[in-house]
């Protein structure tokens, strides 16, 4: 298992010493909205950094829709082949597909038109992301967040009852105990799930305690996942907490194993 942890671009280093396997980085620090040239600086200094970006989150902004009247499929391909191709160059293996506001379903506009929608958006997305040899994982939020995919089970049942076969799953702790979904659903989803997000009670590091971690962990265990583990939470102080939120994931994981 390798983990990792959500940061910006400014405190990969700090990642690196708490010894983090990798870095998990909002897609923004690749500057997608660039042009190359203008990119290039940024990129150059992730590229320098001692850990690699081997997961990128938050893919798409707000201000290219999804869903409703103002989404456009070529605009959204536009600046998913920039995104991708530079998380590519960087050694991206996998990006989320959270983005709440980017997909969010809005008011008065009929569910069934919307998921319509949605899942020609997560056609072309699964398609680019395979183009640039990334996997796609489409992350459940819960329902303070976003008004559509809250659950693993209904982010699980879209993926298959459309066929959307390059479309993969995340599996994220919080989010699970916010929606009180039973880790079973993680365990069924098993097959698609390429990544994980962690946190402890309130959103907080991994070790406070507050959320069933280590039934997580077995979960995880069970279905055989050994891929990465992020932990996306917030934080007091990222260099004094993060060396003791990547020695509980270590331990939680190898016992979980018993």
């Amino acid at each position: 298992m390798r983990f990792g942890v959500c940061v910006a671009p400014e405190a990969i280093a700090v990642a690196a010493r708490a010894g983090f396997d990798f870095c998990e980085l909002p897609a923004r620090a690749v500057q997608p909205l660039e042009d190359d040239r203008a990119a290039l600086p940024a990129l150059r200094a992730i590229a320098a950094a001692p850990i690699r970006p081997e997961a990128f989150n938050v893919l798409i902004p707000a201000t290219i829709p999804l869903v409703g009247p103002q989404a456009d499929l070529a605009v959204l391909r536009g600046y998913l082949r920039a995104a991708f191709q530079r998380m590519a160059w960087l050694g991206a293996a996998v990006v989320v597909l959270g983005s709440g506001a980017a997909r969010r379903i809005p008011d008065g506009m009929p569910r069934a038109a919307a998921l319509d929608q949605l899942a020609d958006a997560l056609v072309l997305a699964g398609d680019e992301a395979d183009r640039a040899g990334i996997a796609l994982a489409l992350e459940h939020l819960n329902q303070n967040e976003c008004n559509v995919f809250n659950r693993v089970a209904e982010s699980h049942t879209f993926i298959r009852e459309r066929g959307l076969s390059r479309v993969r799953l995340l599996a994220d702790l919080y989010h699970l105990e916010l929606e009180h979904e039973p880790l079973e659903a993680v365990a069924a989803a098993g097959p698609l799930l390429v990544h994980v997000h962690v946190a402890d009670g309130g959103r907080t590091a991994p070790g406070n305690g507050g959320y069933d971690y280590a039934g997580f962990m077995r979960v995880l265990r069970r279905i055989g996942y050994d891929a990465r583990i992020s932990a996306e939470c917030h934080w007091g102080d990222l260099a004094d907490e993060a060396p003791a939120a990547l020695a509980f994931m270590r331990a939680q994981w190898e016992a979980a194993l018993g």
